[in-house]
């Protein structure tokens, strides 16, 4: 949904991420960001954006190892991670679930593309607690 999305946003978020990719052999065939939030009340949380997969690097277990390492940089940084995925999308919801992620709230209508609203699913997962 990153198309409707202004190219002065877009870029700004990248400059605040950190990206991670999973590779095989030189081909990248999955990619995750991740950015924490700023401020004093809400600096202790970052977000998991922009997750995508290859279809055919789908169940071979490298989205796994690459929200792994996204979780072991965020420890380092937030004691939450949050993130949203499309309500009509089950198996990425029960992929965030294995990885610990737990469901807390849904948005209705919080994307629209085509004409058509899509509801997101907010998802949480807790790190440390020292920060």
């Amino acid at each position: 949904m990153e198309l409707n999305e202004s190219r002065k946003n877009f870029l700004e978020r990248f400059d605040r991420s950190t990206l991670f990719g999973g590779f095989v052999g030189t081909n990248l065939m999955a990619i995750v960001g991740f950015y924490p939030l700023e401020g004093p009340r809400i600096g202790h949380k970052g977000v998991l954006w922009g997750m995508y997969v290859r279809p055919e690097a789908r169940g071979t277990g490298l989205a796994t190892a690459l929200i792994g390492s996204l979780i072991e940089h965020a420890r380092e940084h937030v004691a939450q991670i949050q993130l949203t995925v499309v309500s009509s999308n089950p198996r990425a919801r029960r992929f965030y679930q294995r990885m610990g992620f737990s469901e807390y709230g849904l948005e209705k209508k919080a994307l629209k593309y085509n004409g058509v609203y899509f509801d997101e699913v907010l998802m949480v997962r807790f790190l440390n607690d020292g920060l």
